[in-house]
């Protein structure tokens, strides 16, 4: 699989963290919280997402910021995207998984985007995207005390739609789908 990898500066982690306390100020937490979840990976993948997104296409990316609780994360040529990023320990390969807390997956969007987290060496890997028809047509649901592997049991209130990142659409391959086809001579 073609990821997208790229090493996270200091200065997005600090700009993610200032996006999240707000964020935290607008809309309470759906899920208990522990002293490992570091809620601001999320945004960490906004930001990287956003400024790939805008090189890599000339169709309009808008990141929706404000008001977003339960809405896309972005608009791009109009198409509503959802960003789901997760922190990770190693490198992703194609027998991983990419998910979906249970609780968002009513989002309006057209397509998930799934990125990972290496927050121990501050690197950022666009995994792909699928539609949210697929997703939710071959994803497994993980319920409260299912293991997805030996080191991730799902806690209470934390549930799950999972799929392996194997059946994404390469992040570039993906962008480009989105742009309107060129005419024909």
């Amino acid at each position: 699989m073609s990821y997208i990898r790229g090493r996270v500066q200091d200065s997005f982690i600090a700009e993610a963290k200032k996006i999240r306390a707000l964020r935290d100020k607008q809309y309470p937490n759906l899920y208990r919280e522990v002293d490992t979840d570091e809620r601001w990976v999320g945004e960490v993948g906004e930001l990287c997402f956003n400024g790939w997104a805008r090189r890599n296409t000339s169709l309009p990316v808008v990141w929706i910021k404000d008001n977003a609780a339960g809405a896309a994360d972005f608009l791009i040529g109009g198409t509503p995207v959802g960003l789901k990023t997760v922190k990770r320990k190693v490198r992703p390969n194609d027998r991983y998984t990419a998910q979906i807390s249970a609780k968002h997956i009513t989002e309006p969007v057209d397509f998930y985007f799934f990125a990972c987290y290496m927050h121990k060496v501050q690197e950022m890997y666009l995994l792909g995207a699928i539609t949210r028809t697929d997703f939710l047509r071959q994803a497994r649901y993980y319920g409260a005390g299912e293991q997805v592997h030996e080191n991730y049991t799902i806690r209470e209130g934390h549930e799950i739609y999972n799929i392996e990142i194997g059946k994404l659409t390469p992040p570039l391959p993906w962008l480009k789908s989105l742009s309107p086809a060129a005419p024909m001579n």
